[in-house]
């Protein structure tokens, strides 16, 4: 015959057991899938930022258009020395023209005396 008291007191030590495993098992558990929460959590900021990064580099200019703009500003070069040019000449006819005019002033201020 079986002595009840033992049977207890062993299935009490088996229960303790038991519901010390399941608690490991569900805390462990429970910090796996909180780990996994942060991992997806932190995978969603960087594709965020990874995006945004994508974008920007989209529509930065590319070695084509950097090309282009430097053609172009080799034009407007050119263009300015040309500028520079015609106002340099531009500069000369207009002494020569106050020294014209300021003759013809003090030929008006001299009255024609000589």
């Amino acid at each position: 015959m079986m002595d009840w008291d033992l049977f207890w007191k062993a299935a009490g030590v088996v229960l303790s057991l038991m519901a010390w495993g399941y608690a490991i098992f569900s805390s462990r558990r429970k910090d796996l899938y909180d780990k996994l929460e942060e991992g997806r959590t932190r995978m969603d900021r960087h594709a965020a930022r990874i995006d945004r990064v994508e974008q920007t580099l989209q529509s930065m200019p590319g070695k084509d258009d950097m090309h282009a703009l430097q053609l172009e500003l080799i034009k407007q070069t050119g263009a300015m020395e040309k500028m520079a040019a015609v106002m340099e000449g531009n500069a000369k006819i207009t002494e020569r023209l106050e020294v014209i005019v300021t003759r013809h002033e003090q030929h008006l201020l001299d009255g024609g005396k000589k």
